[in-house]
């Protein structure tokens, strides 16, 4: 939970983006949590056809770089993989915001296979220094990295983000922005001339923005993915989009067979970072890493229940398939998993 930024469209506290007042969790936990987490990864890709056994694990916090034992806890990583390594391919990421000492990436990067740095225009300059001399270490190891960048509504910090955008683009580094979900209360909504660059960016006209105070609130619009996928709408694959309506509720969504997240400082864990659906139809945890074993049986079931979506808007999970109702659902569904798995209402 600690992080080394205070950016104002971050939460703080547990729930928030980060909290400096938690303790860094003990190694020893963490690698239990290792083996937990595996353990229910390997339990879905049995379900998926051969093709698609894939499973990509992220480290992030807070700023998960900055945690005293990250060195040792990546490590494990790929020797607790190994009795598994047969049956599913694992691709190891962090997210960071890559303000970490030069000595410190030079240990983390062998243990990484890709970065994806996020850019903050409110770092100071000799943080945004550090962060452009830390992707350029990150590429001359040879290592994928990609940037999302934090698209500010401010209009200089607007500016700064699109000035960076065009230092990833001569670097050759791939670049994603991101518009701001602002959860918070706060206003970060986009004047006329940056939904304008947004329309660029999407190739999508966004005259049906909600706007406030003549500034267009695209968090309550819509979305792209966090990963840059392109998606598709209505089962439409020759017209992938990169912007989509972001409002699923009472739909069925597919997002415990895409994700995982375990909040290591107090054990609990979700189906997903953002929306936190449980299987009842409710927002919250579906168990604790202090008893794993009603969360393995619950992957296990070969009849597990479909989440049904009561959010009012998606962020991370947006890619997930998802459809507004349960027949379609299954059809969709069985391009992901070994026919005759039962799903229940």
């Amino acid at each position: 939970m600690k992080c080394n930024l205070d950016c104002t469209y971050c939460e703080t506290g547990i729930y928030g983006g980060h909290d400096n007042t938690q303790r860094h969790p003990p190694v020893e936990d963490c690698m239990r949590t290792i083996d937990f987490m595996f353990e229910y990864a390997d339990i879905y890709m049995s379900s998926k056809p051969r093709g698609i056994k894939y499973v990509v694990l992220n480290v992030y916090g807070g700023e998960a770089l900055h945690h005293p034992n990250i060195v040792e806890i990546l490590s494990a990583l790929r020797e607790r993989y190994q009795p598994y390594q047969d049956r599913w391919h694992l691709t190891i990421t962090t997210t960071t915001n890559a303000v970490v000492a030069p000595h410190r990436l030079d240990r983390i990067i062998p243990l990484i296979d890709e970065f994806t740095v996020s850019y903050h225009s409110e770092n100071t300059q000799e943080q945004k220094q550090q962060f452009r001399d830390n992707l350029n270490k990150i590429k001359s190891a040879g290592v994928r990295q990609k940037c999302i960048v934090m698209m500010h509504s401010d209009p200089d910090r607007f500016a700064d983000a699109q000035a960076m955008i065009t230092w990833l683009d001569a670097n050759n580094i791939e670049c994603l922005p991101k518009q701001l979900d602002h959860a918070l209360e706060l206003d970060f909504n986009y004047n006329q001339q940056q939904v304008i660059w947004f329309e660029g960016l999407y190739k999508k006209s966004l005259d049906h923005a909600v706007m406030r105070d003549h500034k267009a609130d695209l968090a309550d619009t819509g979305r792209a993915c966090c990963g840059g996928r392109q998606l598709c709408v209505d089962q439409n694959r020759r017209d992938p989009q990169k912007f989509v309506l972001n409002k699923f509720p009472g739909w069925y969504c597919s997002v415990n067979h895409f994700f995982l997240y375990v909040k290591q400082v107090n054990g609990e864990v979700y189906v997903n970072k953002d929306c936190k659906m449980n299987y009842d139809g409710t927002v919250g945890p579906i168990g604790n890493l202090n008893n794993i074993d009603p969360i393995l049986a619950q992957a296990r079931d070969p009849k597990r229940s479909v989440i049904r979506c009561v959010k009012s808007r998606c962020l991370c999970g947006l890619c997930a398939p998802k459809a507004e109702n349960l027949d379609t659902y299954q059809t969709i569904m069985k391009k992901y998993e070994i026919p005759n798995l039962n799903l229940l209402h």
